[in-house]
């Protein structure tokens, strides 16, 4: 009877698997080809974690390779029996449809579409395990939105490698050898395959227990799973921004708003102004990519303190010690940086429209200052180039156009993203000993970015350990380095006592605080995030003080304008002067890529909201320095009714007052140039 039964259900899986592989043999190749598939990545990325001196949020796995691969081999299992399924009911649709023609068109388009989705699954796949180890991040709707917002074609193609295109045409070429092969040797490869996926998937029941802490789900899922459950997150949380319930406070103002035109006001008499100068000052930007403040002095790790010259500028100089970014992605950021705006708190950039024309720190300087950029980075991938290029500034230098070495040690992106920092602050050096006076010389640094290249012992302040906090230690100690040399360069050339120094990071940056994929600096808006440090020198002017309270990006400008006796009506930005003996704002805000908007104010109390899941929190700085304990935002309503006001209100004035300029320019005082592609 025993024997009977097992002939029986025999019988019936071999009959299963008959009617899977002649009925739709497109669908079994395509199985066989996502199986492949699955196993080579699977494979990869072990190999790459075990062994790639950069690893994606400093991952290190303690299970044998084996062992790791095993235990969540079954997402992609899953992904594969999906699409099997799928494939398969797709093709018995179709033959249900028109039974009498086997080989109709509608059969051969779904040959060709099986091939199309294999094409794009190995994308996503190969696409989703560069990110991982090139920019940290997995394959989601922002990096593809990014993609094509902000990176050209042929800069992506070239991400493409050789052995890309090559298992690319093997995939292909495997679909048609399973696809044209006879029918018992399709069955004899489907019962091979699924014997291995049953086996492998009771393996991994074992393998699971050995797991031992929370995995990132960019390393975890399937990158087509990752991928969906993202798309499905952005599309059944997504929330706009006009459907949110918020009753508009009436009769108050969030913060600065953009006046519809810039002619000037009297200044009140609520500064501590330095005394006028007899010369123009001359301007040195040093923007610090990607430093965070609580790094730059930090030697908790027992290594010697990363940056121990800006440590000395601090103590001679204004040093902003609870300075924010208005974002924590750079495109927005250096805008700000620029302009004294925040930039739209939104996803799309304001500095990178092609209308975008409201005066940049050059212009209010004035013609008659020489003024140049200059960055080892590519302005192609991140930088607000059509608000830069609008606003009249012609001399850049970067790695589009400059001809130094290529730092690609240790990493793919390297020949792509980045010049070599010490030759660039060379050029740098270089072009403000031939800067007439007065001049604006601005710097943008990279080596403080991922993925930390690494420029010898000279620099390295900790050991290659395989973490990449290690490696951002030293860079920043190159950064150090870099710095010091541009203002002893200054004081050689007898220009320092001319000049005014300004010392500002970008953003923050993370390394695994509050969630195992908060690396670099995008993904969240914790204080990691946002953090940066920010510094005025020029002994003339500012006397050694510390500022404690919250500053923002959006205050360096008129600051600075203060500084060199330039002046401005005090309505114009969004920032104010810290020559004010008292700031009007009580509240500075923030956007954060992941879609949230923030605002911090004079208290420390830290209001954000979702615009994705439509969820507010609450952080307490001074109880909760670490943001360790979210609270409801019902105990702060006004400041949560701020917030929203400033994010509904600040968009659509600063489109405002961009457009007011191309009409009232000549009561600008100073010269805006007409906007040119």
């Amino acid at each position: 009877m025993v024997n009977i039964e097992v002939k029986g259900l025999s019988r019936q899986y071999s009959d299963w698997l008959t009617r899977i592989v002649s009925y739709s043999p497109s669908s079994f190749a395509l199985f066989i080809c996502l199986l492949t598939m699955v196993f080579v990545y699977r494979i990869q990325l072990t190999i790459g974690l075990f062994t790639n001196p950069v690893r994606p949020f400093d991952f290190n796995p303690i299970q044998h390779p084996v062992w790791f691969t095993l235990v969540y081999l079954p997402y992609d299992l899953a992904f594969v029996m999906v699409c099997l399924l799928f494939s398969w009911l797709l093709s018995r649709l179709f033959h249900w449809i028109h039974p009498f023609q086997s080989f109709s068109i509608i059969k051969i388009s779904g040959i060709i579409f099986l091939q199309m989705v294999l094409v794009v699954v190995l994308l996503v796949h190969g696409v989703h395990g560069r990110l991982l180890f090139d920019v940290q991040t997995g394959l989601d709707t922002s990096a593809i939105k990014e993609a094509f917002s902000g990176i050209s074609l042929m800069e992506t193609v070239k991400l493409i490698e050789i052995k890309d295109y090559l298992f690319l045409l093997l995939l292909v070429g495997l679909f048609w050898l399973v696809f044209l092969s006879p029918l018992g040797l399709r069955i004899w490869m489907a019962r091979v395959s699924i014997v291995l996926v049953i086996l492998l998937l009771s393996i991994s029941l074992f393998a699971v227990n050995g797991r031992a802490k929370p995995i990132p789900d960019e390393i975890r899922l399937n990158p087509a799973l990752f991928l969906l459950s993202d798309v499905a997150d952005n599309i059944f949380f997504k929330h706009s921004a006009d459907h949110r319930n918020i009753n508009r406070l009436k009769g108050s103002r969030s913060g600065p708003l953009p006046p519809p035109s810039m002619e000037g006001h009297p200044l009140k008499p609520d500064k501590f102004l330095p005394a006028k100068n007899t010369h123009p000052w001359n301007v040195v930007f040093f923007i610090m990519e990607s430093v965070g403040t609580r790094y730059i002095f930090d030697t908790s790790y027992g290594n010697p303190i990363p940056m121990p010259f800006l440590h000395h500028l601090s103590k001679e100089g204004w040093f902003l010690k609870k300075h924010y970014t208005t974002s924590n992605v750079s495109t927005k950021a250096i805008f700000s940086l620029f302009s004294g705006f925040y930039d739209f708190f939104n996803r799309e950039n304001f500095g990178t429209r092609v209308d975008a024309t409201v005066p940049a720190i050059y212009n209010w300087l004035g013609e008659e200052y020489d003024c140049f950029l200059v960055t080892p980075s590519s302005i192609s991938w991140y930088f607000p180039s059509k608000f830069i290029k609008n606003s009249n500034l012609r001399e850049i230098h970067s790695y589009e156009n400059m001809k130094f070495k290529i730092k690609e040690e240790f990493h793919s992106l390297g020949r792509y993203i980045a010049r070599d920092e010490v030759q660039t602050v060379d050029f740098f050096i270089q072009r403000l000993s031939q800067a007439r006076e007065p001049f604006l010389g601005i710097y943008i640094s990279f080596a403080a970015h991922f993925p930390y290249f690494d420029y010898g012992e000279k620099y390295r302040i900790m050991q290659e350990d395989g973490r990449l906090i290690s490696r951002y230690y030293s860079n920043l100690n190159l950064l150090d380095h870099m710095i010091q040399r541009v203002v002893d360069h200054l004081k050689e050339q007898g220009r320092m006592e001319r000049t005014i120094l300004v010392i500002v990071g970008d953003h923050g940056q993370a390394f695994g605080q509050h969630h195992p994929n908060n690396f670099m600096h995008y993904r969240y808006s914790y204080n990691e995030n946002l953090e940066t440090p920010a510094l005025f020198y020029q002994p003339a002017l500012f006397k050694p003080k510390t500022i404690d309270f919250p500053t923002s990006h959006v205050d360096i400008l008129p600051t600075l304008l203060d500084a060199a006796g330039i002046p401005y009506s005090s309505m114009i930005f969004d920032g104010e002067s810290l020559f004010h003996y008292k700031l009007r704002r009580k509240t500075i805000f923030f956007y954060g890529y992941e879609e949230s908007i923030s605002s911090l104010d004079n208290d420390l109390i830290k209001v954000q909201y979702s615009l994705k899941k439509n969820r507010c929190w609450v952080f307490d700085l001074k109880l909760d320095p670490d943001e360790k304990n979210p609270l409801d935002c019902s105990s702060h309503p006004l400041q949560v009714e701020t917030l929203h006001q400033f994010a509904r209100d600040h968009d659509e004035n600063l489109l405002r007052y961009n457009a007011s300029l191309k009409g009232k320019r000549e009561n600008i005082r100073v010269k805006i140039p007409v906007a040119k592609d």
